[in-house]
């Protein structure tokens, strides 16, 4: 008899801490299931899912980190996923003094993983991402357009969601995007200029046990909750996604990772997207599930699962065909539960 282990899911009554969770619930695992939030209403969606959920401090709290090593302390925990940006940041400089199995890498692919241009410099030269370039002035832009071409996609080297992102194609609107970024959060941001991408949105999710690649999927995002209030066109909370074929893009995805991180252990969840020719370009890598887990769960590959039985029962896993739902499509709405259906006729991924 398998004995039962702890899991813990952090900002569990997140978008994707939810999803997580779902994703638990739906393995029916020998596990207790822990959650963290930091409100009461994220800890009253969260407890339909969970054994216990706590309140701690936010991820950006200088308490989180502390909090979070009480609570796996306290509740003999197994295996934390670890949900937010912030909560990564916070862990970073510990990252391998924790002596639980951590949904993240570890420190050093947690670097390339935070910033966008640490993943830039160890992935150059090797033709998987767009052309790029760091810029902080108006003779950095002039230069960008004039070599990367017109328009350049603009964005600040660190933070999720799009953070900063713009699509340029006068200088004038790039000095003013980075000054105003830069006075509104009084922060001195670096930024990044890359050459535009017109094609698919795409994430390729996937596990990895000690530089072995365990399992991986492709979804494309489609489109975004207000969308059209954004600047860019992109909030990073999409709205409708689906399940693509993966061949083509495995291969680069990852030997993204093993760039990124020469020893890959964790979750590694790589965004690109497909320039004039159709070929994917690295764009970020994830420390996290990014995509939308329910949607991979649903299409029959469930991550959270996979990773738990990996890395604490330790099932033979191996590299295999996963029977993905390739046109499984997801779309989710501000008031009611995900939606599901099969858009048109998939084959293996």
């Amino acid at each position: 008899m398998t004995d039962q282990k702890t899991v813990l899911v952090t900002a569990s009554g997140s978008s994707i801490g939810l999803e997580v969770l779902r994703s638990l619930h739906l393995a029916e695992l020998p596990i207790r299931v822990i959650g963290t939030e930091v409100s009461w209403w994220g800890k009253q969606i969260a407890e339909a899912y969970c054994d216990h959920v706590e309140i701690i401090a936010r991820g950006d709290s200088p308490d989180y980190l502390n909090a979070l090593k009480a609570i796996i302390e306290e509740q003999a925990v197994d295996l934390v996923f670890v949900n937010t940006e912030p909560e990564l940041e916070s862990i970073a400089a510990d990252r391998d003094q924790f002596e639980v199995e951590l949904s993240c890498p570890g420190q050093f692919g947690l670097e390339a993983c935070l910033s966008k241009q640490v993943l830039h410099n160890r992935l150059a030269g090797n033709d998987l991402t767009a052309g790029t370039a760091v810029v902080d002035r108006r003779e950095d832009l002039e230069h960008a357009l004039g070599t990367l071409g017109s328009p350049i996609w603009l964005r600040c080297a660190e933070g999720p969601r799009g953070r900063g992102s713009i699509i340029v194609d006068h200088v004038e609107d790039g000095v003013f995007w980075m000054d105003y970024w830069r006075r509104r959060d009084a922060a001195e941001d670096v930024w990044l200029a890359h050459e535009y991408l017109p094609g698919r949105n795409l994430n390729w999710t996937s596990i990895w046990k000690q530089g072995e690649l365990i399992a991986a999927a492709c979804g494309e995002r489609l489109k975004y909750f207000l969308s059209q209030v954004a600047v860019s066109g992109v909030t990073g909370n999409v709205s409708h996604c689906q399940l693509v074929d993966s061949t083509a893009v495995t291969p680069i995805a990852s030997q993204a990772v093993r760039l990124a991180d020469p020893q890959p252990h964790g979750i590694y969840a790589v965004d690109l997207r497909e320039d004039a020719q159709g070929i994917p370009k690295v764009t970020e890598i994830n420390a996290r599930q990014a995509f939308r887990p329910l949607l991979y769960t649903h299409g029959g590959i469930n991550f959270s699962k996979i990773f738990v039985e990996a890395m604490l029962f330790e099932h033979e896993l191996t590299q295999r065909q996963w029977d993905v739902n390739v046109g499984l499509e997801m779309v989710r709405g501000m008031d009611f539960e995900p939606l599901f259906r099969k858009a048109e006729s998939g084959a293996q991924s």
